[in-house]
């Protein structure tokens, strides 16, 4: 688990030892740029092929949308968003854990 945050900490730019902390911040803002451009592109693919109705996340999501129609399973959306929901949690965790072992250290 410390290996864990150690290399969160490390792709972040942040570096914890001998009682001292030092911020890449370039490191940093590449890392958050990063994973901004990545949701960003995410996000757009999405659009597009929501747009152009090429989606179909009936399989894992339950709704399929086509040119005509939008299909919701209820079932299967609320597992994923159930899904979903342990795995935000779980990150928020092991970002508290995180934060809890910088402020200690």
């Amino acid at each position: 688990m410390q290996d864990k945050n150690n290399d969160l900490l490390e792709k972040v730019g942040v570096e914890i030892g001998e009682g001292k902390l030092n911020i890449d911040l370039n490191q940093t803002r590449d890392f958050f740029d990063t994973l901004k451009n990545t949701f960003e592109s995410t996000a757009q693919n999405l659009q597009k092929d929501l747009s152009e109705g090429k989606v179909d996340i009936a399989e894992n999501v339950g709704i399929k949308i086509d040119k005509e129609h939008i299909n919701i399973d209820l079932e299967k959306t609320k597992n994923f968003i159930e899904n979903l929901g342990k795995k935000i949690e779980s990150f928020i965790g092991e970002l508290d854990k995180t934060v809890d072992n910088i402020v200690k250290k």
